[in-house]
């Protein structure tokens, strides 16, 4: 059976920057309260939303340690391990089962076109130099971007070759075919859609729920739609929200959004190569969102 635990709404949170780039604890630290307070079950920190391809494995640990000593129950977070380079991956891997997190967000390497082969290898490779913990993994299909796609036979053949540490997949492609597949394949595996409107479909045929971006700003709609998946007009409004985001470019989006509903520049701020929003679209986002 998935894991109890491992269901709901899991908000994959944007990491606010300071003017000189680095993360900004003390608004991060805030936001994540919200989102759990709002019903979140985790959070997921420095993925896609959180630019963590962006960000070192250095900074991101930093970050994850000063949480904790704020006061931050890390066991409530599922952070991702973005790096194709296999000693820094096992060591944000290490550093996050080290700290007590919750499980980790596993993207592919991305960069060569190893094949099925070549991806199981790296993945029993990092599974073997970070012996020293047992925290879980979670697969991350994003193929739009890691040009890497968990079909069932690739998540089988990792299944065979590291075996129970693998506890579940977050299908970001937006295809409903393809996530109810992963869950009529893996019934022992949480599934998650990284789509609102995936969501309801998704957990009525048996998925976990949904890690993904718009949470950051509607987490309580969202933990609404899963526990209310044959709500359409709820439904209805997330599908016209995220169609919304996506057109203003996605994350940057959300971070725009999230400073008009904060009142608060800052958490506007996008790292390069990313651009933050100006102020006119800034503006016209708030107005299609109603914020």
């Amino acid at each position: 059976m998935p894991p109890k635990d491992l269901r709901g709404i899991i908000c994959a949170t944007i990491t606010p920057l300071t003017p000189a780039l680095d993360i900004d604890i003390p608004r991060l630290a805030r936001h994540i309260e919200r989102l759990l307070d709002d019903g979140c079950s985790f959070v997921s920190t420095f993925g896609t939303t959180g630019e963590g391809a962006s960000l070192s494995t250095a900074a991101k640990l930093d970050a994850l340690r000063r949480l904790r000593a704020q006061g931050g129950d890390l066991g409530r977070h599922i952070p991702a391990v973005m790096s194709p380079v296999l000693d820094e991956a096992a060591a944000m891997l290490s550093g996050i089962g080290d700290l007590g997190c919750r499980a980790a967000l596993i993207l592919p390497p991305f960069y060569y076109s190893a094949g099925e082969a070549g991806l199981v290898d790296w993945l029993a490779a990092l599974v073997e130099r970070t012996s020293e913990t047992d925290i879980d993994l979670v697969l991350y299909n994003i193929p739009q971007l890691s040009r890497v796609r968990f079909t069932p036979a690739l998540i089988r053949a990792a299944l065979d070759r590291v075996g129970a540490r693998i506890v579940g997949v977050k299908d970001s492609t937006g295809d409903l075919e393809g996530g109810l597949e992963l869950v009529h394949s893996f019934p022992d595996l949480a599934i998650f859609t990284g789509d609102d409107r995936v969501l309801p479909a998704l957990v009525a045929n048996g998925g976990a729920g949904m890690i993904g971006g718009i949470p950051n700003l509607f987490a309580r709609d969202l933990v609404a739609l899963y526990q209310s998946p044959q709500d359409a007009e709820l439904l209805a409004r997330q599908a016209k929200r995220i169609a919304a985001i996506d057109a203003a470019g996605s994350l940057v989006a959300l971070k725009a959004a999230l400073a008009v509903t904060q009142a608060d520049d800052h958490y506007g701020r996008a790292y390069p190569p990313l651009a933050a929003l100006d102020h006119d679209a800034r503006a016209n986002l708030a107005a299609i969102l109603d914020l």
